[in-house]
């Protein structure tokens, strides 16, 4: 019977530590909901990430960029995710809270505040409301649309989409990582830059590894 059990289960029995175990899917969904797994924080090479599966190889890129990846990855309108400039965080300001105003008492009552209490404006039991300053949160709409392409060489065509997808976020500036870059795809980006004062930072795979895109990202 515990024979039986152990081979069912996958599990080594005494004396074999090297007993065959289930195996264990690698996949991105099912790890999100507590099953399987994907690989992380391993000593990259660019053939170990040309053999990642392509949402894996994304989430890679836009976080060594220091971004976040988009939750969706099928549908993401040509952005795989996002990175929000240091500079655009706002300098932390005091909580406005709105005054206390004195409210007299309803005709006939016996009980509840006294004539002259203090009390606070659509709020009971005397709790200050607090209120964010008008343009506290607005930095959240200061981010930069990364864009990430698993090719030997990203062309002309994948910059023209990304154009659009940038235009449709109305971004100004973007980020686009592959392997390599054509020269047409070099083109284009110096040609959207000069005609419609956009821009477009390449960012090759090596580059990332060997820790070479600090003045890029400046």
């Amino acid at each position: 019977m515990d024979r039986d059990r152990h081979l069912a289960d996958g599990l080594p029995r005494d004396g074999q530590a090297n007993a065959r175990c289930l195996p264990c899917p690698r996949d991105e969904k099912l790890w999100r909901i507590g099953r399987g797994f994907v690989v992380r924080d391993l000593p990259w090479t660019e053939e170990k990430l040309r053999a990642l599966p392509p949402f894996e190889f994304e989430n890679w890129a836009v976080i060594a960029l220091g971004g976040i990846p988009n939750k969706v990855q099928v549908g993401d309108l040509g952005i795989d995710g996002r990175i929000y400039p240091v500079g655009a965080m706002p300098v932390a300001k005091p909580v406005v809270a709105k005054p206390l105003v004195a409210q007299p008492p309803s005709a006939g009552s016996s009980g509840g505040a006294q004539p002259g209490a203090a009390v606070p404006q659509g709020l009971p039991h005397g709790v200050p409301q607090a209120v964010p300053e008008q343009g506290q949160l607005d930095f959240m709409d200061a981010w930069y649309p990364i864009q990430v392409k698993q090719k030997d060489r990203a062309s002309r065509p994948d910059i023209d989409a990304f154009e659009t997808a940038m235009n449709r976020a109305e971004r100004t500036k973007g980020f686009f990582i592959s392997f390599a870059f054509t020269d047409d795809a070099m083109a284009e980006v110096q040609r959207h830059f000069v005609k419609e004062h956009k821009t477009i930072v390449p960012l090759t795979v090596r580059e990332i590894l060997d820790e070479r895109i600090a003045a890029k990202l400046a």
